[in-house]
């Protein structure tokens, strides 16, 4: 047995590993230990008490203890590290004091490796790992055991080489002695000797942490019991000046077309920070850097690899010549894009308040910069002295039911009115028709309003809702339940119905399910309705302002097969799976295809491609909208996230669904369960396109794998994960930026990184599954804050913290922040939460947030999730609307603030990351939207002057926004007849003359090449027009 103390630690420099695996009981200590030095040991208690419990091992979800039962023969103190029926991986963690360098150093133990649970036929096992990792958290060495196989080991993430080793249930001696002297691994086993290269494999010349790691594979949950007795970590000291590892450099960016071809041009560091065997730091001169990999390419954009030679220096020793690395992102400056955007009205709303009637309504993308003010007009009187460049104004002499109009000013004059009577209630109402329950073979089922979208439905400039009604006997995908069908409607803002969908029995009702997308995805104005359908999907018309079933619009598939194609547990087995797309306003099938990626890969294998046969991770969906050719949004469908990962895009063109592209981890050959309930989109890395960022794992706009949080080029790995917020989160580092928490507890539980790269800014290990997280701007420092549900302690993730690196509170718990949902509600320029029914607010000066504002006889949505049908900037100004389904499911409350803003800001929905942020905020685990641009306190004075720069949009084709341009661009008075045209246009459309109208559309388009206007807006023009000429055609 190996001797008995408590071990002190220090850092690490050089390192081999010989590893002695051998049946405990027969085969003597191989390594003298003469020149060694100890740093920690443990008995786990035999010779004296521990200091620490369990000697500072710990886990979560699962169990450690120190266990003197008589184990194969051991009945002294032992670590027992025991996971029971667990359903992702567990951990088991010893992180000592400080790191361990050293010209060599030496782990010793006895371990008992145990037996794991049996899959039975299943070509996958579950297994168990024992892990050595260094303090930059690279894996050095892994020895594996998993069930009905050898134990195996290997470096890095090297290929696992086979031992003889068969029987898990008996004890082993094990001796890992690591050494960089000749760079590689010598490992004895038995009578067995191999030889390991080091070359390529990431380590720092440390060993930091000692782990203990449950792999839970396809198809099972995990249990094992494994045992870890007399743990000795000793080494051979070195010089105090020898440079043991070289920091880590943060990535260099530079922006394509900014530099040469010579790399002295990048800018890359004369001197790089390394620690020193005395565990202190210094700085060493780069005598050069060289390319690794890929040529340097000024005009490219790409990561590039660079090494960097350190100069010769008196002070420190470099015996093991250690070399900087650096990568440098040579980015694409932002593009000047032009999408499809909605043309939006006013969105003029008047509501009642403490202190009088607020009037709020809308700023377009394009008026932002412009001499655009407005003139509010109370019952027939302008009540504001000068007109306003605000979009709001709280009218203290206002009445109930007073009629308001808001004049819009262009260029000093008037060119559009807008009406609206004041409401006496401070929401407005959308009355519902509430579907009748029925029954099942499970049961009973009633339904509850649940989660909602919203799109202009009928080109008029004004959104549409559509809102999902979930049954009372929906199921997670874990569950088996003969769930009652989902059901669609579609509502204007007035209440008036449109259509109503039923999805039919072959889809299973729950959160995992019916992901649906809400978009104009042909740039017709018109929003599309996408979503997964099957046999006997049917829409059905109004009759007298009520839904009626009798008056069937579209039917998918054969409507004989309704519940033909699930199992007795409610499942989807087998049979025909379609995604559809529907007109938005009338419910019509456009076009039906299958669907890229059906339960079964090969027929009968009921869905064990996704990592189970009982339908859990194949009934697990993603939906979302994307700029994947940068002018179009097309709608981004996902099937699985826990292993095999897959998604399609699919745009529509000519009036048929077309696949742009599939990804599937299958085929990619790495990326699987990395994705999380949840996704974003969004250009982040400025080609014009826009990318998926699924998790941990994001994807081109092609399709292909941008990069993979996969513990590669200075990114943590990743895992499956709960919550994701992507936005423009750091005034001082242009782009997007990723922050989000993960389930599984050997991995960063918060992790926050650059959204083009990868590169890992910020993490904390918690060792736990972190199940909720939030960004968002509370405070005046610039940059976003951040906190979730890590551990208890600032240093393992349980603070708010600072994306520039600051923490702001040492407990998030104290200062009573919810974790769910952010918006734009009060007057300032930083976040609210909405939780539950409620808003809350954080105090700076306090440290405590607050409740100020609650929403009563509502209520939220899909359980502890607690979050509402849709948040979303729908209406007034640029803060954000609540809607909320009242307790009885008789009505839809859209909920608006009336506190008034010194702040002119065009409509969130005309940035193209909120915009795709509403269309995919209610896929799965509902997560609130983030805008493409910083908005906070500390840059309140460049709002206040307007100095905000907003991308270009491009309008879908309407009368409406053709007068709208017109406004903006014409100022010449001999112009002035392309606005009458098109006011004529107008006029004779309202009067079903489509004839007279496209005449005044012909006239329009002759003036319009004679006029004086720009030759890129004449261009503009001259598409919008001929479009909308098509369209009455």
């Amino acid at each position: 047995m190996l001797a008995k103390s408590r071990l002190k630690k220090q850092f690490i420099l050089m390192t081999i590993v010989i590893l002695v695996l051998s049946s405990f009981s027969i085969v003597p200590t191989v390594f003298a230990n003469d020149d060694y030095q100890t740093v920690y040991t443990t008995d786990f208690g035999d010779a004296e008490p521990l200091e620490l419990e369990n000697w500072g091992f710990s886990t979560f979800a699962a169990t450690v203890s120190v266990n003197e039962e008589d184990i194969a023969g051991n009945d002294t103190a032992k670590l027992d590290f025991s996971v029971v029926d667990q359903s992702g991986g567990r951990v088991a963690t010893k992180d000592f004091d400080s790191a361990v360098n050293g010209a060599q150093i030496q782990v010793k133990l006895d371990w008992y490796p145990g037996k794991n649970n049996d899959k039975g036929a299943h070509s996958n096992e579950n297994g168990g790992e024992l892990r050595i990792e260094d303090e930059a958290g690279n894996t050095v060495f892994t020895i594996n055991n998993t069930n009905n196989a050898p134990l195996t080991f290997f470096a890095g993430s090297q290929e696992p080489t086979e031992t003889n080793i068969t029987n898990p249930e008996t004890w082993y001696q094990v001796a890992m002695t690591f050494n960089l002297i000749d760079n590689e691994i010598l490992l004895s086993i038995g009578d067995e000797s191999h030889t390991v290269s080091l070359d390529d494999v990431q380590f720092d010349g440390s060993v930091d942490k000692l782990k203990l790691v449950g792999m839970r594979t396809s198809g099972n949950n995990h249990t094992w019991t494994t045992y870890l007795d007399n743990i000795e970590l000793s080494h051979i000291p070195i010089q105090d000046n020898v440079i043991t590892s070289v920091e880590t450099l943060p990535y260099k960016r530079v922006y394509v077309g900014d530099t040469t071809s010579d790399i002295n041009s990048i800018g890359l560091p004369e001197t790089v920070p390394v620690t020193l065997a005395d565990n202190t730091t210094a700085e060493v001169a780069v005598e050069n850097w060289q390319e690794v990999g890929q040529a340097w390419n000024p005009d490219e954009s790409a990561i590039y690899k660079f090494e960097g030679v350190l100069a010769a220096s008196e002070e420190v020793e470099n015996s093991f010549e250690r070399t900087a690395t650096i990568y440098v992102y040579n980015r694409l400056t932002p593009p000047k894009t032009n999408r499809d955007t909605e043309w939006l009205d006013r969105g003029v709303i008047a509501l009642p308040s403490e202190d009088g009637i607020f009037v709020s309504w809308r700023l377009l993308a394009d008026e932002y910069d412009q001499d655009v003010t407005f003139n509010v007009i109370r019952n027939g009187e302008k009540i504001n002295e000068q007109p306003l460049e605000v979009t709001n104004l709280l009218d203290e002499d206002g009445n109930n039911g007073d009629a308001y109009q808001i004049e819009t000013i262009v260029n000093g004059n008037v060119t559009e009115t807008n009406e609206v009577d004041s409401l006496d209630k401070d929401y407005l109402s959308i009355p519902l028709q509430k579907p009748e329950g029925g029954t099942t073979a499970t049961g009973d089922y009633t339904y509850s309003a649940n989660d909602a979208s919203v799109g202009d439905l009928d080109g008029d400039g004004e959104y549409e809702i559509i809102l999902k009604w979930r049954p009372s006997n929906a199921m997670t995908a874990l569950q088996d339940v003969i769930t009652g069908p989902t059901i669609f409607d579609a509502y204007k803002l007035d209440g008036t119905p449109l259509w109503r969908m039923n999805m039919g029995m072959n889809l299973t009702s729950g959160p995992a399910y019916h992901q649906f997308v809400v978009g104009d995805m042909n740039g017709n104005g018109n929003s599309e309705f996408l979503i997964k359908t099957a046999d006997a999907t049917t829409v059905y018309g109004v009759t007298d302002g009520v839904f009626d079933e009798n008056k069937v619009i579209s039917v998918i598939g054969n409507p004989e097969d309704d519940g033909k194609w699930i199992n007795e547990g409610g499942h989807v087995v087998t049979g025909p799976e379609y995604v559809s797309v529907f007109d938005g306003e009338t419910g019509e099938d456009i076009d039906t295809i299958d669907f890229a990626f059906p339960v079964e890969k090969e027929e009968g294998d009921q869905g064990a491609s996704w990592g189970d046969n009982f339908y859990n991770r194949s009934d697990r969906f993603l939906s979302g909208l994307a700029y994947v050719n940068g002018k179009t949004p097309s709608a981004i469908y996902g099937r699985g996230y826990y292993e095999r990962t897959t998604f399609v895009s699919y745009s529509l063109q000519n009036g048929a669904l077309v696949e742009d592209w599939t990804f599937d981890t299958d085929e990619a050959g790495r990326g699987e369960g990395l994705g999380n309930h949840n996704l974003a989109t969004g250009d982040v890395d400025n080609d014009g396109y826009d990318e998926i960022i699924a998790g941990s794992l994001t994807l081109d706009h092609d399709g292909s794998i941008l990069y993979a949080m996969d513990g590669e080029m200075e990114r943590v790995k990743g895992s499956h994960g709960d919550a994701l917020h992507v936005g423009a989160f750091d005034p001082d580092r242009e782009g997007l930026h990723v922050f989000g928490v993960r389930e599984d507890s050997e991995v960063a539980s918060l992790e926050y990184h650059d959204g083009a790269t990868g590169e890992t800014l910020q993490s904390f290990f918690a060792y736990k599954d972190a199940g909720r997280g939030v960004a968002a701007n509370i405070t005046s420092k610039p940059g976003y804050e951040f906190w979730g549900t890590g551990g208890a302690s600032v240093e393992d993730g349980g603070g708010v913290y600072n994306v520039q690196g600051d923490v702001v509170e040492e407990s998030f718990r104290d200062t009573a922040l919810p974790v769910n949902f952010v918006t734009y509600w009060d007057g300032d320029l930083l976040h609210e939460m909405l939780d539950h029914t409620s808003i809350t607010k954080y105090d700076e000066a306090t440290g405590e947030a607050n409740v100020i504002e609650e929403f009563e006889e509502v209520v939220s949505n899909n359980g502890t999730k607690a979050n509402p049908s849709l948040q979303a900037d729908i209406l007034g100004d640029w803060r954000e609307e609540v809607i909320l389904p009242t307790e009885d499911g008789s009505e839809l409350r859209i909920f608006s603030t009336t506190i008034p803003t010194d702040y002119r800001l065009p409509t969130l929905m005309h940035d193209s990351v909120y915009r795709m942020g509403i269309a995919w905020q209610n896929t799965t685990y509902n997560q609130p939207p983030h805008i493409s641009y910083y908005l906070g306190e500390d840059v309140r004075d460049q709002v206040l002057a307007g100095e905000l720069d907003f991308p270009t949009v491009d309008y879908t084709p309407s009368l409406a926004a053709l007068k709208h341009q017109l406004n903006l661009e014409v100022t010449a008075a001999n112009d002035q007849v392309l606005l009458n045209k098109v006011k004529q246009a107008e006029h004779h459309l309202e009067l079903d003359q489509t004839k007279q109208a496209g005449k005044q559309i012909e006239d329009f388009l002759k003036h319009l090449n004679r006029s004086d206007l720009a030759n890129d807006v004449k261009e503009r023009l001259i598409n919008d027009a001929e479009t909308v000429m098509d369209s009455w055609s």
